[in-house]
């Protein structure tokens, strides 16, 4: 198995150790919806990826970092969802909030960006915008929370359909490099950033320990899905419950519980009594 930046943990890996590398790929995908954005500083937000080791488990978000004036927040969802989409916002909403203080003017509150890597298939939109807007009359309301939508899936079917044309990689590399499977990625010869990102995801694959990581989160989601199959047979909300007892005797952290579910913090921890 070749792991690509399709997982999450690859994608972590590649790019949280290299702010420079960061830097170049959060500028390059948003000039795909705001051409003056430029970055002058960034810092990686995250507590968990501050910590100083390769392989990361249970991981909450993926990469929430700082710049100028605004905080973006990247996920990469092989599953959309409804419970997905608003876990998302959920996040989006919760880092808001850590940032706002009493001491602080609402005026100067810095834009929080979420960007959503999803594979939604050829048919579904490119990228996709969302902000806080009147639903008549498409006025703004504020300007503090929005959502970007990049469906790879799409970028990946225009860049075959037109025979891996040139000039479409070079504008939309950023994004289809999410997407490449194995044989695209190693034959890519470019420039000193893609090469970069291209030897830092094989070396990754030929690592043993990022190998036997995959694995055992393999396993618990087999184990996941049988439990969640066994509930069903209960009806579909016992069986969350169910699945969700059964998760908590593992050992399940209680945020991987609430995503897999969709059921409330409150309704797992009453699940302990």
């Amino acid at each position: 198995m070749y792991y690509t930046l399709k997982y999450d943990q690859v994608f972590k890996n590649v790019f949280y150790r290299d702010k420079e590398l960061l830097k170049i790929f959060l500028t390059n995908i948003m000039h795909h919806v705001d051409s003056s954005f430029k970055i002058e500083t960034l810092d990686i937000r995250n507590s968990e990826l501050t910590k100083d080791r390769l392989y990361i488990k249970n991981k909450i978000i993926d990469i929430l970092v700082k710049t100028n004036d605004k905080v973006i927040n990247i996920e990469i969802n092989s599953d959309y969802s409804i419970n997905i989409k608003n876990r998302n916002f959920l996040y989006l909403c919760s880092a808001l909030v850590s940032d706002t203080d009493k001491d602080v003017s609402y005026k100067t509150i810095d834009q929080h960006i979420q960007i959503n890597f999803i594979f939604q298939g050829k048919n579904k939109k490119g990228i996709s915008i969302y902000e806080y807007r009147d639903i008549n009359d498409r006025k703004i309301l504020t300007d503090m929370i929005k959502t970007i939508d990049i469906n790879v899936d799409y970028f990946i079917y225009e860049w075959y359909n037109k025979n891996k044309s040139k000039e479409y990689y070079n504008k939309y590399k950023d994004i289809l490099i999410v997407g490449m499977e194995k044989e695209d990625l190693l034959n890519i010869k470019d420039d000193d950033y893609m090469d970069k990102i291209v030897n830092d995801i094989d070396s990754l694959n030929k690592d043993n320990k990022f190998h036997q990581l995959f694995t055992d989160e393999e396993d618990r989601i087999k184990l996941r899905n049988g439990y969640i199959e066994e509930g069903i047979e209960q009806g579909i909300e016992q069986g969350k419950l169910e699945a969700a007892k059964k998760m908590l005797e593992e050992k399940f952290p209680i945020e991987t519980i609430i995503k897999i579910t969709g059921l409330t913090r409150k309704q797992i921890e009453n699940l302990k009594n």
